[in-house]
C-alpha cells in the first residue's frame, strides 16, 4: 500500500464513525453491546484532529485527504457539541 491509500483508510474512520455513534445513540436498542459500540465510535469520531494531522502528514498534495481532513475535525467538533448539549440538558 502507498501512502495515499494509507492516509485515506485513516481519514475514513472518524468520519464513518461519527455518524454511526449518532444513529446508535438516537436508536431505542439498549443493550451492552450498543454502549460498547457508542463508545468506541465516540472516541474514534472525537479523535479526528488526529487522523486529520496523520493523514495531512502522510500525503500533504492529495486534494481528497485534504478535504477528509476538513470531514475529520468537523467529526471532532461533532463530539464536543453533542456532549455540551448532554451537559446543558442535564444540568437544566
Amino acid at each position: 500500500m502507498n501512502r495515499k491509500n494509507i492516509a485515506l483508510i485513516l481519514e475514513w474512520i472518524p468520519i464513518i464513525s461519527a455518524p454511526v455513534s449518532y444513529i446508535l445513540v438516537m436508536a431505542a436498542s439498549d443493550s451492552d453491546l450498543v454502549r460498547r459500540i457508542i463508545s468506541i465510535t465516540m472516541v474514534l469520531a472525537f479523535f479526528g484532529f488526529v487522523f486529520a494531522i496523520i493523514g495531512r502528514k502522510l500525503d500533504r498534495e492529495d486534494r481528497t485527504v485534504r478535504i477528509l481532513s476538513i470531514l475529520d475535525r468537523l467529526a471532532t467538533v461533532y463530539v464536543i457539541v453533542f456532549y455540551a448539549i448532554a451537559i446543558f440538558s442535564f444540568g437544566l
